[in-house]
């Protein structure tokens, strides 16, 4: 396989990145009037401890008081909230291990959102077993993203 073929392996599909963007787009609308935090996406690089040391969770939350004024390159620490939308793709083990690497790192807030049975596994940094929440359920943002609550069928519209 080539390099080209190996990346476009990896990468997410339609659906994938319209779940990044719905979700995003509520996220913002609600933590940037509210000056809660920076919300980034599936791009941004956090360094999370552990192996690899680094993650890019499909969509992810950082409060405002852990912020710096400006970050450059890859940021050093670990986000609030990690969102992972699982692809076709993506086996369960790596994911399993990614909530496990966020769990460890301290992320307080972890959403697994997984299109083909449409629900939302939720996680908190010591969790063992995640809640699952279906369509008639709804988002909460917690202590973390205060106020920010979102009905889990509006992600499979």
């Amino acid at each position: 396989m080539t390099t080209q073929e190996l990346l476009e392996e990896d990468m997410a599909g339609g659906e994938h990145g319209e779940i990044a963007v719905i979700l995003s787009s509520y996220l913002f609308a609600h933590i940037h009037p509210h000056k809660l935090g920076r919300i980034f996406d599936g791009q941004t690089v956090f360094v999370v401890g552990g192996k690899p040391a680094r993650r890019q969770p499909d969509v992810a939350f950082v409060k405002l008081e852990r912020m710096p004024a400006r970050i450059e390159g890859e940021i050093p620490f670990a986000p609030d909230l990690a969102v992972e939308i699982v692809s076709l793709n993506d086996i369960s083990t790596e994911i399993d291990r990614k909530t496990l690497q966020y769990q460890q790192a301290g992320v307080s807030l972890i959403w697994v959102v997984r299109p083909v049975l449409k629900f939302v596994e939720v996680y908190h940094s010591a969790d063992v077993k995640p809640l699952l929440l279906g369509l008639n359920d709804e988002l909460d943002g917690e202590d973390v993203i205060p106020g920010f609550k979102l009905k889990i069928s509006t992600l499979f519209e």
